[in-house]
């Protein structure tokens, strides 16, 4: 097998790495927006995990439930800059059976962003590797 037909297989089999985890916390993110309950919440603190260039941002919010309970619990996803910063109120989805379930309702807080960033990204790789290993 020729070096490039080993590139080519590397790059398709990362995409399709890739590209499955992607869908997977895609459709995570989708069926957790579609049995989450919304309301507002305030950032009540920053938890700051990793070192260096690794540190990430994990936000805590207080909210209260559709059923009257205060509740304070830490976002699913963190980031690096940190999303919200402490005191600011922010659209919060979380699940009705285990409200400590949260996750900020935005594009970049509920898992939308990060798994179609990997879902794109696979394809790109699958598709770059399948062409190399198709071409002549």
């Amino acid at each position: 097998m020729s070096q490039s037909a080993v590139i080519a297989l590397i790059l398709a089999g990362v995409g399709l790495v890739f590209g499955l985890a992607g869908g997977a916390i895609t459709m995570n993110a989708w069926k957790f927006r579609r049995r989450a309950q919304r309301t507002r919440g305030l950032v009540v603190g920053l938890r700051v995990r990793g070192v260096g260039e690794d540190t990430a941002y994990y936000p805590t919010i207080r909210f209260t439930t559709l059923y009257g309970r205060q509740v304070e619990a830490e976002t699913a996803y963190g980031s690096n800059p940190p999303l919200v910063r402490p005191g600011e109120e922010v659209p919060v989805l979380y699940d009705p059976d285990r409200p400590t379930r949260v996750r900020i309702d935005n594009v970049l807080g509920n898992g939308m962003f990060l798994g179609g960033a990997f879902l794109v990204f696979g394809l790109l790789l699958f598709t770059a590797g399948a062409g190399m290993a198709l071409s002549p």
